[in-house]
């Protein structure tokens, strides 16, 4: 009885290495008539115009390796690399959207507005942490909703970074923003 339970126990084991070493055989065979056949390459692209950009995009002020501005005219995202070579900006936003600040805190300092057009409001504002390798950044976002935003109006803000904690420090450099209504 024992013997019998081994004997099956190994012709059990058997066919199923059997069954694996066939598997295998297939799985070469497939691949080997695959990279035999020999490649069939898609035509190139037939060549088109260039697609025409889309017509909510903003219109980019002027540019610079400073900072960057991004998303449509409903929703800007600007982002301010080095405020010290860019002390001013000025971008286009459309009503009924949003415009978004981004500027870097560098250590032991802290970005804060001075002032601001009353029309924008009070700023959501955010710290972002890695903003660039060793500096955390700030953000500052507005919407451009309701009967105040109009076309072709302007609002302007104007940040400044003092050192972090001390209210009475001063400013060690300043950075201005005008949005245009577009």
């Amino acid at each position: 009885m024992i013997m019998n339970r081994t004997v099956a126990c190994l012709l059990l084991a058997a066919s199923v290495l059997v069954a694996c070493d066939e598997k295998k055989d297939e799985k070469k065979e497939e691949s080997a008539s695959a990279s035999a056949a020999p490649a069939a390459t898609p035509p190139p692209p037939e060549p088109s115009a260039a697609p025409a950009p889309p017509e909510t995009a903003p219109a980019p002020s002027a540019s610079s390796d400073s900072s960057m501005i991004t998303g449509d005219a409903k929703d800007v995202v600007l982002t301010v690399k080095d405020p010290k070579k860019e002390g001013e900006k000025t971008i286009q936003a459309a009503p009924g959207g949003s415009v978004t600040v981004f500027l870097p805190d560098y250590p032991g300092t802290v970005w804060s507005i001075e002032s601001n057009d009353k029309a924008l409001g009070k700023a959501k504002e955010e710290v972002i942490p890695g903003f660039a390798p060793g500096t955390n950044g700030h953000q500052f976002k507005w919407t451009t909703a309701g009967p105040s935003f109009k076309a072709g109006q302007k609002h302007k803000v104007h940040f400044v970074n003092k050192k972090a904690g001390d209210k009475a420090a001063k400013p060690t450099e300043s950075f201005t923003l005008t949005i245009e209504i577009a």
